[in-house]
């Protein structure tokens, strides 16, 4: 018969010490277990609520930051019956500036360069094809070819005077093509050139890690970006709510600027994202990838200047360099600061640029 002393005194085989032991780490992390999940689980669902303004929170607010400013609007017929939408700033008289926007903004980027230089130049922007107020072609097909065929329409708005067109961007690009396509122009009606963080050929061979993303355009860009079209208002739905979380801040603070962005400068490139779209972004992207105006640039017989922001990722500075290099005469000017989205980040190194080419040439 056993008794209690005798039970007291048993000493825990092997079998019961490893038992015993997973039963008290099993008590230590089940708390952990449940808590952790639920934990998450909430902060995920509060996070469009509280994550745009906590994000936020880390970016200072400037005391210039770009707000709507309106002009005098000139609306465009295409042969298809489509529209384009123009504005102008400025007096009547004054030397002329042709301002084309980067790809999936719309002519509001512009708002320092209108702000500063309409006491000056008689200032024309427009918005390109499904972007801003200007309606997609009627057939939705997107080329930089018909891109600068309505820039050479938005080029009546000049009434004749001699112009310099300025392209940010893709709008860049269009400037380029718009030289290929009409170069009866050049000399006469278009007086120069500037491209603002711009390229000369597919973007995808003069941004940051070219080789890797070339290697993936066909298989993986491509794809995508056709899958985009058809699905464009469930990407801007996700766009949007990337957007109330704070983390279209954190993307664009790291891409697009420098880190002198203001948070208004920041919050423009950012509502960009779902107020543009989606399927007129992914037909403008794949037009671009199967762009190249490397053979034309010898050709370019007018002042040309280069602006970039040194640091910039999204167009390399050696794309500004290039055509610096091949077009003749052209001239570059690298900024001391700035990304992508230097024309904000750092607007008067930029618009002083603008203005001093200008002032050379139409003056």
């Amino acid at each position: 018969m056993t008794t209690r002393a005798d039970e007291k005194d048993r000493v825990p085989t092997p079998e019961v010490l490893v038992e015993t032991r997973v039963l008290r780490w099993h008590e230590r992390i089940r708390e952990p277990l449940i808590w952790g999940p639920l934990t998450l689980g909430v902060f995920l669902l509060l996070l469009p609520l509280i994550g745009l303004p906590l994000i936020a929170s880390a970016f200072p607010v400037g005391s210039d930051e770009p707000k709507a400013m309106y002009g005098e609007v000139h609306t465009l017929k295409r042969a298809d019956g489509t529209t384009i939408h123009a504005e102008i700033f400025g007096p009547q008289d004054a030397p002329v500036l042709i301002f084309t926007h980067g790809w999936s903004t719309d002519e509001a980027e512009w708002y320092y360069a209108k702000r500063e230089l309409a006491g000056r130049f008689r200032i024309i922007t427009w918005d390109l094809s499904g972007l801003g107020r200007t309606a997609p072609w009627a057939d939705q097909n997107v080329t930089l070819e018909r891109m600068a065929t309505d820039l050479h329409q938005v080029l009546t708005l000049s009434n004749g005077k001699p112009v310099i067109l300025i392209g940010h961007s893709i709008g860049g690009m269009i400037n380029l093509t718009f030289c290929h396509l009409y170069p009866q122009e050049l000399g006469t009606r278009v007086a120069g050139v500037v491209e603002v963080d711009s390229s000369y050929t597919n973007p995808v061979r003069t941004t940051q890690g070219s080789q890797l993303n070339l290697a993936l355009q066909k298989p993986v860009a491509e794809p995508i970006l056709h899958a985009m079209i058809p699905l464009s208002e469930l990407v801007r739905l996700i766009n949007r709510l990337s957007y109330r979380e704070g983390l279209l801040y954190l993307s664009n603070a790291r891409s697009a600027f420098d880190g002198t962005e203001t948070l208004g400068q920041l919050d423009m490139t950012s509502r960009y994202q779902f107020l543009s779209s989606p399927g007129v972004v992914a037909r403008g992207t794949l037009a671009m990838f199967h762009w190249d105006m490397t053979p034309e640039l010898r050709l370019i017989k007018v002042p040309v200047l280069m602006i970039v922001g040194p640091h910039d990722t999204t167009t390399l500075p050696a794309a500004s360099k290039t055509m610096a290099n091949t077009i003749a005469g052209a001239q570059l000017e690298v900024l001391s600061t700035g990304k992508h989205y230097a024309l904000l980040e750092d607007h008067q190194s930029v618009d002083s640029a603008i203005s001093s080419f200008a002032t050379a040439i139409l003056h």
